[in-house]
């Protein structure tokens, strides 16, 4: 089990070699269809957006900390955004002036997670999870429960065109995800998120200001968390009050199976993007393959059980972040 762990752990080799077997199993599974142009191009476009939310997810986990609070402030943020942006409500249209005042908002959220993790010093399994809620009742309030359409089609090629062949969700994913990559090797608060991650008590103790740098972290996550719901309510055409439901658990196991460790510092995006690309072709080749819902659902259970058990550094359970 030791052995299995730190080659998990060790870049992302381990990933690959999981991506490449999904990859062969459900080809042969399906007679080559899952490995054809056109299945191949559905899966990145299925993974663009989910691949958002792991990259927001993975910098929280990265400095030892939990976000459960993903779907609340996605679902907010759609409901906000859908009432600045042209519908048959209101005048109101704000265009592109939408996506930064939606951005805003997402990070004023993380901000407050980030505010109730280090100055209340509450544990930000607990204050993410009321924020969930929270931020869950106000869209529902807002939104009155009901989708509102979106009338203005400048927002439509984002999340349905493509550029070579690859849908324009996934490239600002990847650019996303380079951006952040750089963050995290090239500058300052990229290797203190690895200290704080790695050992907080010693990452003080060197004279990181710790509460800072989680909540520019918790901060930059909201943001994240913030473009996603744009581009989800792109892709429906409609904002919705519950659009977040359901994203937490297929990103919290694309970070695991990404090779990022839950008790914090090892991982970065390059492991958020294969483990999003891992799970996604895994959830798609078993639709392919006319598999019940709920053995989907066990197997992702067993895959989410099995990576945290093999990237999870056990030295350090003793403490909730």
């Amino acid at each position: 089990m030791r052995r299995l762990a730190a080659f998990a752990s060790r870049g992302v080799m381990g990933q690959v070699l999981a991506l490449a077997f999904v990859l062969l199993l459900f080809g042969l599974g399906t007679r080559g269809f899952f490995l054809s142009p056109k299945n191949l191009s559905t899966i990145l476009s299925l993974a663009g957006i989910p691949l958002i939310i792991c990259l927001a997810i993975h910098q929280v986990v990265l400095i030892g900390a939990m976000d459960l609070s993903t779907e609340g402030i996605i679902s907010l943020c759609a409901v906000v955004a859908g009432f600045l942006i042209r519908n048959p409500f209101n005048a109101l249209d704000l265009g592109f002036w939408t996506v930064p005042l939606v951005l805003a908002l997402g990070a004023a959220a993380g901000s407050l997670n980030g505010l109730l993790n280090t100055k209340v010093r509450m544990p930000s399994f607990i204050s993410t999870l009321g924020m969930w809620w929270v931020a869950q009742g106000v869209a529902v309030i807002l939104g009155r429960g009901n989708a509102v359409k979106m009338l203005d089609p400048r927002f439509q090629p984002f999340t349905n065109g493509e550029v070579a062949g690859i849908p324009i969700t996934m490239l600002l994913a990847l650019g996303l995800g380079a951006l952040l990559l750089v963050l995290q090797r090239s500058t300052r608060l990229g290797k203190f998120m690895y200290a704080i991650g790695g050992d907080e008590a010693l990452a003080r103790q060197a004279g990181i200001r710790v509460d800072r740098v989680k909540v520019l972290v918790f901060t930059l996550t909201g943001a994240i968390y913030g473009l996603a719901a744009i581009l989800l309510i792109s892709r429906l055409a409609s904002s919705n009050p519950r659009a977040g439901n359901g994203l937490l658990f297929p990103a919290m196991t694309a970070v695991a199976v990404g090779g990022v460790s839950l008790s914090g510092g090892i991982g970065g995006a390059v492991n958020a993007v294969f483990g999003t690309l891992i799970v996604t072709a895994l959830n798609n080749g078993m639709v392919l393959m006319k598999i019940s819902p709920y053995v989907q659902n066990a197997v992702n259970g067993i895959v989410l059980i099995a990576a945290v058990a093999l990237t999870l550094n056990r030295k350090k359970l003793g403490i909730i972040k």
